[in-house]
């Protein structure tokens, strides 16, 4: 895991975080599951390695609504890379500022189903 983090990464990290109960989604083209996510970002482990990837480098998130099924995307940024575990810590962009009620509302759907 890289050790940097930037004071950002440790203000999403002290907001709640609430289980991603593996919720499908992708990040660019990659497949990837929904590890854990809170108001200021999301933990996501990818299906592909993330040795590519860096902190500070932008991304989008894709996240298919099943009972819309449409999809949603939301613009993010790295914070930290775990490649042993293939997870990244991301802070949503100001652009995304819808992106946690999305996925509170999606997960509560999936939940009741």
């Amino acid at each position: 895991m890289t050790s940097t983090i930037s004071p950002q990464s440790n203000d999403r990290r002290k907001a709640v975080r609430q289980p991603g109960e593996a919720y499908p989604l992708r990040v660019g083209r990659e497949p990837a599951r929904l590890v854990d996510w809170s108001v200021k970002g999301v933990g996501l482990q990818l299906r592909g390695g993330v040795d590519t990837l860096a902190p500070g480098q932008t991304l989008t998130v894709s996240i298919h609504s099943e009972l819309t099924n449409g999809v949603a995307l939301f613009p993010v940024v790295v914070r930290r890379v775990d490649t042993e575990r293939r997870v990244i810590g991301a802070d949503f962009l100001d652009e995304a500022e819808d992106a946690a009620n999305f996925l509170a509302c999606l997960l509560a759907m999936s939940d009741a189903r």
